[in-house]
């Protein structure tokens, strides 16, 4: 099975990630907050850094993104971005950290909620990422991608009721890509097949 389906990408994951969070009490600070904001440097910044970051050139992608919130400590999308560098160096607290920061500042965005619940993911924390997909669901929910991530994650967590025999149904119908679509129809075939005594009900 492609990779894909285990894990969705934040750009493109790389393999071996850290599998336990720090101690979440452990200090962290993105930037010294500067009282001069200047939003237009930080989103000049911001763009740099995710022209690199589809370069694979992470250091110089995470010096960009400090750069942009050294320019405005506000600027969601640079520690939405930041969070996904951190993540690609296996940085799993910082990135958890940042996505954090971007939810909390774009609370009507899915995409930070969503790549919380992959920090959980690649952790193994299955209630953890399936609240957050849920969260992000609730903002997009008919997104695939979040959708397919809330599937897989509650599969991982052993659930095998009608909340995930729903979302995969729903993605068969709108998903486009094919090894998804494949994917989730080949779940639904065995949970067709599994007797009445193995099914549990998801929680929710």
């Amino acid at each position: 099975m492609k990779q894909s389906i285990y894990i969705a990408v934040l750009c493109v994951l790389g393999s071996g990630c850290a599998t336990k969070l720090p101690d979440a009490d452990t200090p962290y600070q993105t930037v010294a907050r500067d009282p001069r904001r200047d939003t237009d440097i930080a989103r000049a910044e911001n763009a740099k850094a995710v022209a690199l970051m589809e370069k694979g050139d992470w250091p110089a992608a995470e010096t960009a993104l400090q750069q942009a919130l050294a320019a405005d400590i506000m600027f969601g999308p640079a520690h939405n971005n930041l969070g996904k560098v951190y993540y690609h160096q296996k940085k799993l607290y910082l990135a958890a950290w940042e996505f954090e920061y971007a939810a909390k500042l774009m609370p009507h965005q899915a995409e930070p909620k969503n790549n919380i619940g992959l920090i959980f993911e690649t952790a193994g924390k299955w209630n953890d990422a399936v609240d957050n997909y849920t969260d992000a669901m609730a903002i997009e929910p008919d997104n695939p991608e979040l959708i397919g991530n809330a599937a897989r994650a509650r599969i991982h967590r052993g659930d095998t009721g009608p909340q995930v025999s729903d979302l995969l149904n729903k993605l068969v119908m709108i998903d486009t890509r094919p090894e998804w679509v494949a994917w989730a129809r080949k779940r639904l075939v065995l949970m067709s097949r599994a007797l009445p005594s193995t099914i549990q009900t998801s929680q929710p």
